[in-house]
């Protein structure tokens, strides 16, 4: 007869294998990003974004809006710092307005826009979280239209977030 001792390696197996088959796989995963980012305006942009995310591999589509819409929030967050260095650093009258501009769509962006979006999103107002992601492109684009010059040193962090917040209104507007 079997002590309780000799069954306990084969009790952790068994649980290993069960919890193995309930859980997504890295390939199911995968599998949800690229379809859930084929209804968006960037495929290859909503693909790196959410595969350099691990949290992606194990959510639903849901989660995948709440995590694009998290990395948009990062990410804007990153930029007006960047350009408050630059609004702080600059003499030149002009610089001083557009940085000054920037700074306001940001600001609203990042204090109030998102955050809300991201609320809507859990409280499944998906309607009002696909507006906040557009109403935050907007406010950035903006940002970029007023210093349309390549020379604008964030333009391409601006531009990513703008992208990044399409991205997200897209998974959102296929939640329903």
């Amino acid at each position: 007869m079997e002590t309780p001792m000799s069954l306990f390696p084969i009790l952790f197996l068994f649980h290993a294998f069960l919890l193995a088959s309930t859980q997504p796989s890295a390939q199911q995963g995968d599998a949800l990003i690229r379809a859930t980012c084929k209804s968006t305006n960037n495929f290859t942009l909503c693909v790196s974004t959410l595969q350099s995310d691990p949290r992606s591999f194990k959510a639903d589509v849901k989660g995948l809006a709440h995590i694009t819409l998290e990395i948009v929030l990062s990410k804007a967050k990153q930029t007006l710092t960047a350009i408050g260095n630059l609004f702080k650093n600059t003499m030149d009258p002009v610089l001083f307005r557009k940085y000054g501009t920037c700074i306001l769509q940001y600001n609203r962006t990042v204090s109030s826009t998102l955050p809300q979006a991201i609320k809507a999103l859990e409280t499944n107002d998906n309607g009002a979280s696909k507006q906040g992601a557009q109403d935050a492109a907007t406010s950035v684009q903006t940002c970029g239209v007023q210093s349309a010059s390549n020379e604008f040193p964030v333009s391409t962090q601006n531009k990513l977030v703008q992208d990044l917040a399409l991205v997200a209104k897209s998974i959102i507007s296929t939640l329903g």
